[in-house]
């Protein structure tokens, strides 16, 4: 693995937009959720600092890539193409999964 490389697609203009834009479609998600969903109250107040724009897309950026194996290989087979690579559907899945991580660190 070469961490220059996952750093490289992290600080990205492009990938980070392809990811605010995902983290938007999945806030509205969260928002239409079951209120009986497990943490739904942080994951809410998360999903609503997203859509207000208080989130950092290329800080999010790392996590997706470092949380997903999926997409940290995609992008090192091809380092040059800076996520592009990525499928939307497999930013979507990893923000997902760690959407109430997320939600959770930043619960007050």
């Amino acid at each position: 693995m070469a961490a220059i490389d996952l750093i490289g697609t992290a600080s990205n203009n492009e990938f980070a937009g392809r990811v605010m834009m995902i983290m938007f479609k999945v806030a509205q998600n969260v928002a239409s959720e079951d209120p009986a969903t497990a943490d739904h109250a942080a994951r809410m107040n998360y999903a609503e600092m997203v859509i207000r724009g208080d989130e950092k897309p290329k800080l999010v950026s790392a996590h997706v890539i470092s949380s997903n194996p999926t997409i940290a290989a995609a992008i090192e087979s091809d380092p040059g193409a800076y996520g592009s690579n990525v499928p939307d559907s497999d930013i979507e899945f990893a923000l997902s999964s760690i959407w109430t991580a997320r939600s959770l660190a930043f619960a007050e």
